[in-house]
């Protein structure tokens, strides 16, 4: 990290030059394109590509100048945080990068908080949803989700729909605590009772000894969190496989049966429930489009997700950046701009909290159905604009 700060101090003032005489914006997107959570970057870049498909690669800042606004890849492989680190350093200081953006998972995020400070950058965080990670630098901004958004919902959902008992699972990092932790906050605040609780390891699969548990336990509903990819799926088809379906009990999520899942599923997780900020079946007019222009430049597999939405308003929250500060302004500045905007995403009504660069949004309850042959999420009531419940426990200290 010292060697980062030395070069990044003796870089900074030729990266503001080097910018400001460019028309190109450089934007570094940092997630995994191979590995377990390989799915992450795919549907980022066709977020991305879509969004510039519909409006373009450049945008006109106020001197008038068309600026092209310019993505750069970088794999994190699956790796641990010292890998999205790395990346971070050599967009930073090689490619002269004017945001950092992506980050699918919360310890990505973290690795690069120092380097974003030191250098100035702005990142646009697509996903990495643990709840503290806008606190880490000034230049973070989330256009994603927070964890408690959808634990402390779903817990609410559930104390006030028949469940008395219920066991929760989580995944042993971050975000997994944040799930549990307001989950069983809200459910115990609505009258339930926790009756067993693990976590499992990041990439975990084999989920048999963990079901056997829930089985002993006799849970009205078992709630989950796990990361998206090869251990959420492997958790759900547990679910079913193990017996717990059969056994009555409930299984509740976030998301883990997003509809880029689904067809790995059978008819036995009709009726799951998850707690989410996007349902892929909504009419939103921007959902539409979206869903639209990936149809039409990936075929008709291709199924726009929670990455693809973050990715599409990440982008355009840059471009709006770009367009009213232009391309060579401080990143502090673009921090500023971009929390004063509200946005008509495809999954509702978003905006950007003024204090905290965290996201408010809309929180829905879905429910699993059978829809012209294929499974669906249909939602079945929401939250409105609903801020992370996490900062609002803890409050910033007054300095």
């Amino acid at each position: 990290m010292k060697l980062f700060m030395r070069a990044a101090a003796a870089a900074v003032l030729s990266l503001s030059a080097s910018v400001a005489s460019a028309d190109v914006v450089k934007i570094g997107l940092i997630a995994d394109f191979t590995g377990a959570f390989a799915v992450w970057g795919a549907q980022f870049q066709q977020g991305v590509e879509a969004y510039q498909a519909v409006n373009g690669k450049t945008v006109k800042g106020p001197d008038g100048k068309e600026h092209e606004i310019q993505f750069i890849y970088r794999d994190a492989t699956s790796a641990g945080p010292e890998k999205s680190k790395q990346l971070a350093e050599e967009l930073v200081l090689r490619e002269k990068v004017k945001f950092l953006a992506g980050f699918d998972l919360s310890p990505q995020a973290m690795a690069v908080a120092d380097i974003a400070t030191q250098a100035k950058v702005p990142v646009v965080i697509m996903n990495a949803a643990t709840a503290s990670i806008t606190r880490n630098s000034p230049y973070f901004v989330r256009v994603s989700m927070t964890i408690p958004q959808h634990g402390a919902v779903a817990g609410r959902w559930a104390a006030k729909n028949g469940i008395k008992k219920a066991y929760t699972i989580v995944s042993d990092y971050a975000p997994g605590y944040d799930a549990e932790n307001y989950f069983q906050k809200e459910f115990k605040a609505g009258g339930g009772e926790i009756v067993g609780s693990a976590r499992t390891p990041q990439q975990e699969t084999n989920y048999a000894a963990y079901m056997e548990k829930v089985l002993q336990a006799k849970p009205d509903a078992l709630f989950m969190f796990q990361p998206a990819g090869s251990p959420s799926i492997a958790f759900v088809k547990a679910y079913v496989e193990r017996g717990l379906k059969a056994a009555g009990i409930k299984l509740i999520g976030t998301g883990e049966t997003q509809q880029i899942f689904l067809p790995q599923f059978t008819d036995d997780v009709i009726g799951v429930v998850t707690s989410f900020h996007y349902t892929e079946t909504n009419t939103n007019p921007a959902n539409l489009a979206l869903k639209a222009q990936v149809t039409k430049m990936f075929g008709d597999k291709a199924i726009p997700d929670i990455a693809t939405v973050a990715a599409w308003d990440g982008t355009g929250l840059i471009y709006k950046g770009v367009a009213s500060l232009g391309p060579s302004a401080e990143g502090i500045k673009y921090v500023d701009f971009m929390k004063t905007q509200k946005i008509d995403s495809p999954r509702g009504p978003i905006q950007i909290d003024a204090n905290e660069r965290d996201i408010i949004q809309n929180i829905y309850i879905r429910q699993i159905e059978k829809r012209d042959g294929k499974l669906v999420n249909i939602d079945i009531g929401k939250e409105e604009m609903v801020k992370d419940p996490w900062k609002l426990d803890n409050p910033p200290k007054s300095n």
